[in-house]
């Protein structure tokens, strides 16, 4: 560069300083005026902890979840001490709502197999078992790899995905008497839970788009489902509700599920509320023709007519109101032994549970409180509930359900 340039360069820099100086100088007695009012603030945001970033994998978000605790407006009913009759000499003579469902899940996570499933002693190694423990490790707040039991969970529900079949049906071993609709509806229901909770399992989606085609697939006739893959024949309650939970949550999802099929199953189940003098008594039947089911039958009724719900006059239903009533006034009227003795007691409450907690606390929490009596009763003391037939890990789980319904992360729990 010649002496004139380096002479002109030399200025230019000398004036680009001097102007920037110039600048500053009267740009920063500003700034401070416009900072005098934030100090109060600053403190503040110096204080406060720096904001945990989730997680991204693919194209899900995964919020954090380091704290599987969550309030809820029915907390109080896990403080509630009902008596203990097994207590023995110098051991408490009361138990709550907490510790009945730590013991329960703690025998559940000690009976997983080691291939990931449950089974009972009428079906081992069972697909509807395993799905319905790891739906009560999810209402603990637990999930797949995270949370108290999020290692169990993801082990069972990678047993129900490794025992998918190439049609989409989801079965374990072949130990069923009727048929597999009962296993299928349940570990379906199941997996859609983990649905966006399991990244390292690309197949999920495909496994669970070819499942619910598979429900679509064997909707009877009449609307429902039953037990055999097969469109002819009755349908039953239980097993259609079981069908209407999964689909519920798989529009939910984000699948497509016609509205046909739902409009289609909800008439079948609305058939089967029964009516004396052209009033409707509550009680519901189980297969079309027969005889008044259970008070477990009756709930499934009434919780299919919620799902069904488009308008705040649609819970004004006669058949919500009579079920409504009949299950309140049922289980009030029974004693701790009478409803012991039902068969399939703690399973049936798994469905009346989920009737009365969207009827309202006024219904839910007396009826909240009795079953607390009545799982107190039966708890055996390594957590397992048993049934008449010698099953306790199904029992146990439905059980656990019950008992952490007010921590609300199960969607089968939603008013």
């Amino acid at each position: 560069m010649s002496n004139r340039g380096s002479r002109l360069a030399s200025c230019g820099l000398t004036r680009g300083l001097f102007l920037g100086l110039l600048a500053g100088s009267l740009l920063l007695p500003m700034l401070l005026a416009q900072d005098k009012d934030k100090p109060a603030k600053a403190a503040k945001d110096k204080d406060e902890p720096p904001p945990v970033a989730p997680r991204v994998v693919g194209t899900v978000l995964f919020p954090p979840r380091g704290d599987v605790q969550r309030l809820s407006s029915a907390d109080e009913l896990f403080a509630i001490a009902v008596p203990k009759p097994d207590a023995k000499a110098g051991e408490k003579t009361t138990i709550s709502a907490t510790e009945m469902s730590a013991k329960a899940l703690d025998y559940l996570r000690k009976s997983q197999q080691a291939d990931g499933s449950w089974g009972d002693k009428q079906w081992p190694q069972n697909a509807g078992v395993t799905a319905l423990c790891c739906l009560a490790l999810f209402a603990e707040g637990s999930l797949p790899r995270q949370g108290p039991s999020g290692m169990q969970l993801a082990r069972g529900l990678e047993f129900l995905l490794d025992n998918t079949k190439e049609d989409g049906q989801i079965v374990a071993r072949d130990v069923y008497t009727h048929g597999p609709m009962y296993d299928h509806s349940w570990a379906t229901l199941c997996l859609l839970q983990a649905h966006g909770n399991m990244p390292w399992r690309r197949d999920l989606r495909d496994k669970l788009s070819r499942a619910i085609q598979l429900l679509l697939k064997y909707q009877h006739v009449d609307g429902g489902w039953r037990y055999k893959m097969m469109r002819e024949g009755n349908s039953d309650t239980l097993v259609t509700l079981n069908v209407l939970y999964a689909l519920r949550l798989a529009v939910r999802s984000g699948f497509s599920v016609p509205a046909d099929v739902v409009d289609r199953a909800v008439a079948f189940i609305k058939a089967r509320a029964l009516q004396e003098d052209g009033r409707f008594t509550g009680q519901w039947q189980y297969l079309p023709g027969g005889q008044p089911g259970s008070p477990a039958v009756s709930a499934c009724g009434v919780i299919a007519l919620y799902m069904a719900a488009k308008d705040p006059n649609d819970f004004k239903d006669p058949r919500i109101l009579a079920t409504t009533a009949y299950l309140d006034s049922f289980h009030k009227r029974q004693t701790v032994a009478d409803l012991l003795e039902m068969p399939y007691a703690h399973y049936g409450a798994f469905y009346v549970s989920q009737a009365l907690y969207v009827a309202g606390n006024d219904y839910w929490h007396p009826y909240y409180k009795k079953m607390l009596e009545v799982f107190a009763a039966s708890q055996k003391a390594d957590g397992q509930f048993e049934d008449q037939a010698g099953n306790s890990v199904y029992p146990t789980a439905a059980a656990a359900i019950v008992l952490q319904a007010p921590r609300g992360y199960l969607p089968l729990y939603l008013r």
